[in-house]
């Protein structure tokens, strides 16, 4: 167009030229002549706009196509798969304009679709992980290997070795040996060969024993040439095309409908897939070229696959693609299971409420009960305590008549011993008896006249236990001391008496009460350690602890239990020992008493008594 523009032009300046040249009949004609020849040129223009116009409509007319591809690092999918497929859709189906697009098979199903892909080629496991009934794939075409009897049964593993390897003739021969292969990702490259060898092989040690070469140089067979790797997993139908197939072997072969020899189970191969997005007309185009194109340079062509289920079944053991562990999280949790959860906690907030229910009126009757318990148990114990009150006044009347009765018939015999001794005494100063008998004479007295006054003391204590009606200052170290010499003279044991007192102690009290007070703990802790014999040890002590004098007699007697602290403390209820009355802790708690002072029973590790008593000391 141009051109002829420019050829116009040229034309258009030598016709004035022309023009004075010739007469008017020939300008007419030459008018005409141009007239004509420009309506010639104008419908040409036009017609070559016309033309230009529907090449650009056409062209807008072409609906684009776009088909993501899975990466994969397989050259030989692209020479004789994917070229040759994309060529053929382009040539049969010229009124479509498809773009293709390589996606990474670890972006999420988000990112796929916003995209807007129509349709998808991938390898099995990864169209067979999206859910129909939520992601709505659809396969239009598999990969039908020539040497398969069906697309679902085209591809697998191969495990080899070199044939020369005699201690290689099994699966779990490859315990802790060396592995190598091109892709550890790919169904036919290494899972499916590792599903069967998980089998009889840790899965760790073959991960740890596995080496990938990533379709680089050197390849598997120089690893196996070389020694580097004791065996090598390729696909399927591989091993029959090499020249130098004789110089391997196939290990753990098994029965399959394929024409070559396999390590492992079959699976379906590449998918080409559609998504939701693509029209129904589009759908059936691409489905009628992809079953009708001729076959592949491998010979492969695209076929139907009936069942993917044994791809599932392999990443589920595997524990890979969507049966991947995925790091717990408390979002994923409530997403998946929201409506399970919003469950969960409907009835756990029923269950609650019906907890909180029970334990109210559970409460509330609880309540009540230990109201009605707490009446029972004070009406119970005011049983006891006047029982208590009863069981003492019993025992002090009990007391006080054998006092009367001690009072009433040994103050009289006792009286005419100290008369007899006295007199004894008497005669003895004049005739000069021997001083043996003289020493002997004078002790009778004095124990005689010791005798009838404890008689008379019984008897004070079951009148009265209250505190001493006089105030007197007393050495409680001299009381101790003579305890002590009486307890060795009175009592025949080989017990060891350990003591341990300070040179003065003066409290308030009296001291033949204190006296008789430590005689009776002495004598206790005596029949306590009667069974060990020479091994029995008493020790008395007496410690200046602030503004008291702290009396303590221990023993190493048997273990004491609390119970028997308890029975202690009650001691005026009932005695401690099988042939005893329960006078003497009675006696000793009454002297206690009247001293205003405090007693209290500790247990000894790991055996033994010990008695502790406080008084208040005077400056």
């Amino acid at each position: 167009m141009v051109f002829i523009l420019r050829q116009l032009k040229d034309k258009s300046v030598q016709i004035p030229m022309y023009k004075e040249e010739v007469n008017t009949e020939n300008e007419r004609n030459n008018e005409d002549g141009w007239k004509s020849t420009m309506l010639k040129i104008k419908f040409l223009f036009i017609v070559l706009t016309l033309f230009c116009s529907l090449n650009i409509y056409s062209t807008e007319l072409k609906k684009e196509i776009r088909i993501a591809l899975v990466f994969t690092e397989d050259p030989l999918f692209y020479i004789n798969t994917f070229a040759p497929t994309i060529d053929h859709l382009r040539k049969s189906l010229p009124q479509y304009k498809f773009i293709t697009k390589e996606i990474q098979g670890t972006e999420s199903r988000e990112e796929i679709k916003r995209n807007g892909f129509s349709f998808l080629i991938s390898p099995a496991g990864f169209f067979a992980s999206f859910d129909p009934s939520s992601e709505g794939l659809r396969q239009i075409a598999t990969r039908h290997s020539s040497q398969a009897r069906s697309a679902s049964e085209s591809i697998g593993s191969t495990i080899i070795t070199l044939a020369s390897r005699k201690d290689i003739s099994s699966l779990r021969d490859l315990g802790n040996k060396k592995i190598v292969t091109r892709d550890d990702s790919s169904l036919s490259g290494w899972l499916s060969a590792k599903d069967s060898l998980s089998e009889v092989i840790n899965t760790k040690e073959l991960e740890r024993n596995l080496i990938t070469t990533k379709y680089n140089y050197p390849d598997v067979f120089s690893y196996l040439l070389s020694g580097e790797a004791d065996a090598a997993v390729i696909p399927s139908c591989e091993l029959e095309k090499i020249p130098e197939a004789s110089a391997f072997k196939v290990i753990g072969e098994m029965p399959s409908s394929l024409k070559c020899k396999v390590s492992t189970p079959l699976y379906p191969d590449f998918v080409f897939s559609s998504f939701p997005s693509a029209t129904p007309d589009v759908v059936k185009a691409v489905s009628v070229s992809l079953l009708t194109m001729d076959k592949m340079p491998d010979d492969a062509t695209w076929g139907i696959a009936s069942d993917f289920r044994t791809v599932l079944q392999l990443f589920k053991k595997l524990e890979i693609g969507p049966y991947h562990r995925q790091p717990f999280s408390i979002r994923n949790f409530l997403t998946k299971y929201r409506t399970e959860t919003l469950l969960a906690v409907a009835l756990l907030i029923g269950v609650m409420f019906h907890i909180y229910r029970s334990n109210l009126l559970v409460f509330q009757r609880t309540r009540e009960l230990r109201k009605a318990i707490e009446q029972r148990d004070q009406v119970a114990e005011i049983a006891r305590n006047s029982l208590k009150r009863l069981n003492q006044m019993e025992k002090r009347g009990i007391l006080s008549q054998l006092s009367n009765l001690f009072a009433h018939e040994l103050k009289q015999p006792l009286s005419t011993v100290v008369n007899y001794a006295n007199g004894l005494k008497m005669y003895g100063n004049q005739a000069s008896l021997d001083p043996v008998v003289q020493e002997g004479i004078e002790a009778i007295a004095s124990e005689s006249a010791k005798a009838a006054k404890i008689v008379d003391r019984v008897r004070e204590y079951a009148k009265s236990s209250g505190p001493l009606s006089s105030e007197k200052t007393t050495d409680i170290t001299s009381a101790i001391q003579q305890a002590v010499d009486a307890f060795r003279l009175y009592v025949s044991t080989d017990c060891e008496v350990v003591i341990k007192l300070p040179t003065k102690a003066l409290i308030q009290g009296d001291p033949f009460e204190l006296e008789i007070l430590v005689l009776n703990l002495l004598r206790n802790a005596a029949d306590a350690c009667e069974s060990l014999k020479e091994k029995a040890k008493i020790e008395v002590s007496l410690e200046d602890v602030n503004q008291y004098w702290k009396l303590t007699i221990a023993d190493n007697g048997p273990p004491i239990d609390d119970a028997m602290l308890v029975r202690m403390k009650n001691s005026l209820q009932s005695s401690l020992k099988i042939d005893g009355l329960g006078l003497g802790l009675m006696i000793v708690l009454a002297i206690v008493e009247r001293h205003r002072a405090q007693i209290h029973f500790l247990k000894r590790k790991p055996q033994g008594l010990e008695i502790a008593i406080t008084f208040k000391k005077i400056e």
